[in-house]
């Protein structure tokens, strides 16, 4: 069973006793989460809708959660995260329990689905996860195919009211590098990059390829590059103007921030393993990052020493915890870090 056939399920009111969505993908199973809770009486939710942390809970609970008639409506939902069953940690549970769970879960009860989470893969060679797979759904919630994306991203546009032609929108796709197997982007780096170029259009307006070009997270990883390479060239005013032109394109102060903080943390692990006598092809595997990535992180890397790199990032770690919690403006907090850093 694919996602979509999920989804057309439960807007039909057919449900199965137990689910278990696993995989990298956070936004489809939080997606999927979302629908099933949507399928209850909103007026009731709280009774008949709950949350179990899975390293922390007990069998006892789980299965009291599960038996537990639901409350003025047809069914209760009790959602398991981060099971340690699923996987090969052991703390919670006895091989006996997991006996005994896995005879539980043929007749759990009608009224009570079951649902499993893991925001990673799963031991399927656990006689736990494959007695899942025969009483229920297991559904693996990786990256979507091309085909998958480009009909999701079309609608995602066109629920912002923004027209975008087949072409741009695979010029759109393509700058993400969502399909690249070294990249970490997700659905929500996607729907992010959406929002931020329909808001730029406008709603009732065409997307063009220069205004993907304006805004893509390439230019912006790019640019990125730019700031710490002027950074590590001392170069203050040339580092403040690509910071001020990213602020200008509408990127948040902490978003870059945060990209800032990522780069740094690459150059570093980068480095190390580079001295290590470990080839860019190597580090590029090691790290999953994109090899352009790895080149450019190695080549900044001769620009900074380690000391060097752990300060700035604690002054980059101070500087958000100012930022969010008011205790200074967002862009003069990050201009600060850069004039300090190219005396």
């Amino acid at each position: 069973m694919k996602y979509g056939d999920i989804i057309k399920d439960i807007k039909i009111n057919k449900y199965e006793k137990i689910y278990t969505f696993y995989g990298k993908e956070t936004y489809l199973i939080d997606k999927l989460i979302k629908k099933f809770k949507e399928g209850l009486n909103s007026a009731f939710i709280d009774f008949n809708f709950s949350t179990i942390d899975g390293s922390q809970t007990s069998l006892d609970e789980i299965i009291s959660s599960l038996e537990t008639i639901p409350f003025m409506d047809d069914r209760k939902i009790i959602v398991i995260k981060n099971f340690e069953l699923l996987t090969n940690k052991k703390k919670n549970f006895t091989q006996k329990d997991e006996e005994e769970f896995c005879e539980y879960i043929k007749n759990t009860p009608d009224y009570s689905i079951l649902i499993f989470v893991n925001y990673s893969d799963i031991d399927k060679r656990k006689k736990f996860s494959k007695e899942l797979g025969k009483s229920g759904i297991l559904l693996n919630c990786n990256k979507l195919d091309n085909n998958e994306l480009f009909k999701w991203a079309q609608k995602r546009f066109k629920k912002e009211n923004v027209e975008i032609e087949r072409p741009t929108l695979n010029y759109f796709l393509n700058n993400i590098d969502y399909q690249n197997k070294n990249s970490d982007k997700t659905l929500s780096d996607i729907e992010n990059e959406i929002i931020k170029v329909t808001s730029f259009v406008g709603s009732g307006k065409k997307v063009s390829i220069s205004d993907v070009d304006k805004l893509s997270s390439k230019k912006i990883e790019n640019d990125i590059f730019k700031l710490i390479d002027f950074i590590g060239n001392k170069n203050a005013s040339e580092a403040i103007k690509i910071l001020n032109d990213m602020i200008v394109k509408g990127e948040s102060p902490l978003m870059v921030l945060s990209m800032i903080s990522r780069q740094f943390k690459i150059i570093i692990q980068a480095k190390e393993l580079n001295q290590k006598g470990n080839p860019e092809g190597v580090i590029s595997k090691s790290l999953a990052i994109h090899p352009y990535v790895i080149k450019k992180a190695l080549i900044q890397s001769r620009k900074f020493d380690n000391n060097a790199i752990i300060k700035l990032q604690n002054e980059l770690l101070k500087a958000d915890y100012s930022i969010k919690n008011g205790l200074k403006r967002d862009v003069l907090a990050l201009e600060i870090i850069i004039s300090k850093f190219c005396i």
